[in-house]
């Protein structure tokens, strides 16, 4: 049972800790900030924190929050909000988010890796499917140039005729084979090739500098108009069943092996990077000071204080821990000791 003196003591140490949070809120989360930020000069990472640690907390945290039920709320609003674009009358451009010189610089940086690309394309003569998808489409392109070609000679006069002539001629050599069946069981057969000729072509385009110049034409088009949502591709229904799947996907692959393997050396690195540099420092190199981060803590603690006090349960929540200490045996002796 906690003395009379221990529970004056708990009342006068409850009304000060009030009084403070009450009136000395602002200034209480500043000293806090500046004396954790103090000693983190004197401490390191490493002293602190553990790549296995830190490697279990993230992997905890993959498996756990995209299937969570706050993950799925989020998804849900965010298709909404993308669904409907920009609220209200705000007008917002693609100029806005990605500047012309970051566009240069990815675009400069993608055809560079034309070679690495290729040998990507390359690999994909391996799948029947895909061979058989190009070859189709080689015979389509071959085709429509050969029907088109048909047509402007029949504007000619004499020559129309000439086309018209040979190719009743194949016709006849082969029977009722069209010219575009004709082409397709050719590129069908040689399917490989065609998927080699798709690569090779794609590649060249991209390695001609007209390539870089049509990217850069292309984003100006875009560059100044409104960015709109989505109404006009698509249905809401549509947006969120899409957003679902991509959230299925996280679902799937955050707690997958070789994400967590990903996670535990980065993690592994990162730490290894920092663990003979103090706390502060690493705080620094995150762009943040005492000031930012009491900037941003403050109105949070402000607003939970508020909220506590007029549920009628902050005294309540401050008496709760500071009541162990003063019915603890230890005081309990030292007052013994004075009375």
């Amino acid at each position: 049972m906690t003395s009379p003196t221990a529970a004056r003591l708990l009342d006068a140490q409850v009304a000060w800790v009030l009084a403070r949070l009450e009136d000395d809120l602002p200034s209480l989360v500043a000293e806090e900030v500046t004396s954790l930020l103090t000693v983190g000069e004197r401490l390191t990472v490493g002293a602190l924190v553990d790549a296995d640690d830190v490697a279990a907390l993230i992997a905890d945290v993959l498996t756990r929050v995209p299937p969570s039920t706050a993950a799925s709320t989020f998804t849900a609003v965010l298709a909404e909000v993308l669904h409907a674009g920009p609220p209200g009358d705000e007008q917002h451009t693609l100029g806005d988010v990605v500047s012309r010189e970051h566009v240069e610089a990815l675009t400069d940086a993608a055809l560079a890796g034309t070679d690495t690309l290729r040998a990507a394309l390359d690999d994909l003569t391996r799948s029947p499917a895909v061979a058989a998808m190009a070859g189709r489409f080689m015979a389509r392109v071959v085709s429509e140039v050969v029907q088109t070609n048909r047509a402007m000679a029949e504007k000619v006069p004499g020559l129309g005729s000439l086309v018209s002539f040979g190719a009743g001629a194949a016709g006849r050599v082969i029977g009722a084979t069209q010219v575009d069946a004709l082409v397709g069981a050719a590129a069908g057969q040689g399917a490989g090739f065609a998927v080699r000729r798709l690569n090779a072509i794609v590649v060249d385009t991209l390695r001609d500098p007209g390539t870089r110049a049509a990217v850069l034409e292309v984003y100006g088009l875009y560059a100044d108009q409104p960015m709109a949502g989505l109404q006009g591709a698509m249905s809401l229904e549509q947006a969120q069943h899409l957003a679902g799947l991509v959230q299925d996907v996280v679902i799937d692959a955050a707690p997958s092996e070789p994400v967590l393997a990903l996670v535990r050396a980065v993690a592994e690195g990162f730490v290894a990077t920092y663990a003979e540099h103090p706390v502060s420092e690493l705080v620094a190199d995150l762009g943040v000071d005492a000031e930012s981060i009491t900037r941003h803590v403050t109105p949070l603690v402000s607003r939970a204080v508020a909220a506590a006090r007029q549920a009628g349960e902050l005294e309540e929540l401050v008496r709760a821990r500071l009541a162990p200490f003063w019915e603890s045996p230890e005081v309990a002796a030292v007052l013994a000791d004075l009375e």
